[in-house]
């Protein structure tokens, strides 16, 4: 297992907390682990200002220098995004790999991709944040590529290097593309049969996964189980299942990739077409998890990133809920596993209804899926249809699509007095003949 020696700052001029700087190193600690990695020592630097050649003071690099040289660690992993300089210049005083935080987090990403979206996802951020940092540490290395106007010199090795990177970027953007294209395809489909979308959305490692297991295993359809562990990022692609709710209607829950602090802006380039398209569901779960002493930090964290997915998205406050996992870890069980009312550690100064529960021991669940119907069926619109007896087998639909509150049998067929998402009004007029809708 390599050993990894953990380097923080923290910026005494910046405002930040020394607190925060010291979560932000535990839980680079924890990524660390992630990644199969052992650490075997860190230290944490407070600084008046960044020094631009090396991150961190001279001192410092000096004292981490002559650790590396007694064979204590042999990878060196710094909580901020290191400057191409910055790199080269720490790697020509220590004796070590030296790698960045940005770097950590997307080699566990490249571990855990599954998909063959998420694997070029992964690869296309990890190519844009290699493009910038490749040098000439081996030399010129000038060499004949052939061709008309290319007598002379030639290109360097480091040119050629980086017309590679830039043709293998602009070859996975282009299948990506694809598979974008194919995705919203398939989501035209699904739009024919319109089923209410939720999508769990969160920090890491706050049980996102573990939760659409438990729902499955109490009221869906049965499937192979989703992995899911105690780690960061334990799962990347996104996965979806069918949840049947409290009235007997469908829905899709959707587990989405856990956000992290200081995500790298390249992951979220690569994801923003995944990522946007989540965020399209009829409904958001926040998933927070109770036991976590920043779990008001990660909030806004979480915050952050879905407003910058979205900006100018002014229904995404509307159409969010947060639920609190692991209330059994939290000491003395203080929070309840009914429905009560409190502060949002999202949106400041709201108060909403929240659900503690304990997805590993599945307390609250039922609590949970009656708030998601509740929160749906305020976007939902009462109406009456008649059914002709030729088109009684859209009828199931109707029950998965909505609540239907009365029916009645008539010469000309069965007249549904029902609830239905405004939504998805008019596209369950095409199911049924024009003029039934009333």
């Amino acid at each position: 297992m390599e050993k990894v020696f953990l380097v923080g700052i923290h910026l005494k001029k910046g405002g930040g907390k020394l607190r925060e700087s010291l979560d932000s190193l535990e839980e680079l600690g924890r990524l660390t682990e992630t990644a199969g990695g052992s650490v075997v020592g860190q230290t944490l630097q407070s600084l008046n200002s960044i020094h631009p050649s090396t991150l961190i003071g001279m001192g410092k690099v000096k004292e981490i220098q002559s650790r590396a040289s007694q064979k204590e660690f042999n990878t060196v992993i710094l909580d901020e995004e290191l400057k191409p300089a910055q790199i080269k210049n720490l790697s020509d005083l220590i004796p070590a790999k030296i790698l960045d935080r940005t770097r950590l987090i997307l080699d566990i990403f490249a571990k855990r991709a599954r998909t063959r979206e998420g694997i070029m996802q992964v690869e296309l951020a990890q190519l844009s944040y290699l493009l910038p940092r490749i040098t000439e540490r081996y030399g010129r290395f000038e060499q004949q590529v052939g061709g008309i106007g290319t007598r002379g010199p030639g290109e360097r090795k480091l040119e050629v290097e980086q017309r590679h990177i830039r043709d293998k970027m602009a070859s996975l953007r282009k299948d990506l593309e694809t598979i974008k294209l194919h995705r919203e395809v398939a989501r035209e489909r699904r739009k024919n049969v319109p089923l209410p979308t939720v999508a769990i959305i969160g920090y890491t490692n706050a049980g996102k996964s573990t939760l659409l297991n438990q729902l499955v295993a109490l009221n869906g359809e049965l499937k192979d189980p989703i992995y899911a562990d105690n780690k960061l990022f334990a799962t990347l692609d996104p996965t979806t299942r069918r949840i049947r709710l409290p009235s007997g209607r469908w829905a899709l829950f959707t587990d989405t990739v856990g956000f992290v602090k200081k995500l790298p802006h390249h992951l979220i380039a690569a994801f923003r077409s995944t990522l946007e398209e989540t965020l399209d569901a009829d409904l958001l779960i926040h998933l927070v998890d109770a036991s976590d002493r920043n779990q008001k930090e990660h909030c806004r964290i979480v915050l952050e990133i879905l407003r910058a997915l979205r900006p100018d998205d002014s229904n995404l406050e509307g159409k969010t809920i947060t639920v609190h996992n692991k209330i059994d870890l939290v000491a003395g069980n203080v929070l309840s596993s009914s429905r009560r009312k409190m502060r949002s550690p999202d949106f400041e100064g709201e108060i909403e209804e929240s659900v503690p529960i304990s997805a590993t021991q599945g307390n609250g669940l039922n609590q949970l899926l009656r708030l998601v119907e509740e929160k749906l069926s305020e976007r939902m619109l009462e109406t009456e249809l008649t059914i002709p007896f030729k088109k009684m087998s859209i009828l199931p639909s109707l029950y998965r699509l909505g609540q239907v509150e009365t029916v009645a049998h008539r010469r000309n067929g069965i007249r549904l007095h029902l609830k239905l998402e405004k939504a998805h009004y008019e596209k369950l007029q095409r199911l049924i003949h024009e003029g039934t809708l009333k």
